[in-house]
């Protein structure tokens, strides 16, 4: 583990563990250690050197703000199990800085403790009493904001016990209300406008989830959806559909134009007809256009991908410079390649 500054910011450089993905959080439980009571002057390099002599460590961070100021608190994930026990034992008997069992939070366990929901799809003209009924009949409602915007009415609404003794009854009626709420038609609401009910949260809090519930359905509709471009101009979305639409039904096509020529998105219903789509029209030829047909990659990860062929060029051009070597690349570009492999052909032929 390396630890060096960049524009004066602390980093720290891991050698790749293949134990430390994302997918064995369970299986390194019992290897990680959560450290409070950090000076806020130490560092990553600091926080190592004070507890490599209880073991081995896999990695380690003190956790920073966003101007790379400490938190106060850190992580360590040792080599095993027996090493974390010793570091928490040993840790206890310094008053400066503890290590503690490392216990990750289950974030669906904890939403189902906020007492606040929010309610959206309520018609512009539904009777704040009537609604008051309706979520009451969860629990006690300590409070209900109603507002309204463009599209109709919107709605906080806050259970509590009114003894004020249990903490736990707010959240229960709030996910109540919640299961038997969400998705229902109210009166008076237009067609196929359904009751929106979930628990409240901040607004920084709602962008992020509204991206993973975007990511969710991209992902869900990755197999169905197609990207087609080298199509002729003239093309319309009548004319793709018309194309397209042989192979299964379609769910929508969002024609766009770019610098090089036209390009869109067929989305069908199923995967299977997307497949089936492809396979008969990648590479088919249309008044001297020949389309090119790829299923669509959520732009998320494609720019991951690119980021990690980047790197991989980068880190094979950096071990060709070290070791003086070449690539096939370099090797099959030669202009007097030809030559050279009659050559060889030849000396071969003669010493046989």
């Amino acid at each position: 583990m390396k630890f060096f500054k960049i524009g004066g910011k602390p980093c720290r450089a891991l050698q790749f563990d293949k134990q430390l993905l994302g997918s064995n959080k369970e299986k390194l439980a019992g290897s990680n250690v959560f450290v409070r009571s950090i000076p806020k002057n130490m560092e990553h390099e600091d926080l190592q050197k004070k507890f490599e002599a209880m073991g081995k460590i896999k990695s380690l961070k003190v956790s920073l703000n966003a101007d790379h100021s400490s938190r106060g608190y850190g992580f360590i994930c040792f080599n095993d199990e027996a090493t974390a026990t010793k570091a928490i034992e040993q840790s206890s008997k310094d008053d400066e800085t503890v290590a503690m069992k490392f216990e990750p939070k289950d974030r669906r366990t904890f939403r189902k403790l906020i007492n606040n929901i929010y309610a959206k799809n309520i018609p512009m003209e539904y009777p704040e009493d009537k609604l008051k009924e309706m979520f009451k009949a969860y629990g006690e409602i300590k409070s209900l904001h109603l507002m309204k915007n463009a599209i109709g009415q919107i709605a906080f609404v806050c259970y509590d016990d009114p003894k004020g003794i249990n903490k736990e009854y707010g959240p229960e009626c709030a996910q109540k209300a919640i299961d038997q709420l969400n998705g229902k038609e109210l009166e008076g609401a237009s067609e196929g406008q359904k009751l929106y009910v979930r628990h409240a949260m901040k607004k920084s809090d709602r962008e992020i989830e509204k991206k993973k519930e975007t990511l969710r359905y991209k992902t869900s509709k990755k197999r169905c959806n197609l990207y087609v471009k080298n199509f002729p101009v003239p093309w319309d979305k009548e004319k793709l559909e018309s194309v397209f639409s042989q192979f299964g039904a379609i769910e929508n096509i969002k024609l766009e134009k770019g610098k090089n020529g036209n390009y869109a998105f067929v989305c069908y219903k199923q995967p299977d007809s997307a497949a089936v789509a492809k396979a008969n029209l990648n590479n088919a030829t249309f008044e001297g256009k020949t389309l090119i047909i790829n299923h669509y990659e959520i732009k998320e990860q494609r720019k991951i991908q690119i980021e990690d062929a980047m790197d991989k060029a980068d880190f094979e051009k950096y071990q060709a410079q070290k070791t003086g070597a070449f690539h096939l690349n370099d090797l099959t570009s030669h202009p007097h390649m030809t030559q050279i492999l009659q050559q060889l052909l030849d000396i071969m032929q003669q010493n046989q």
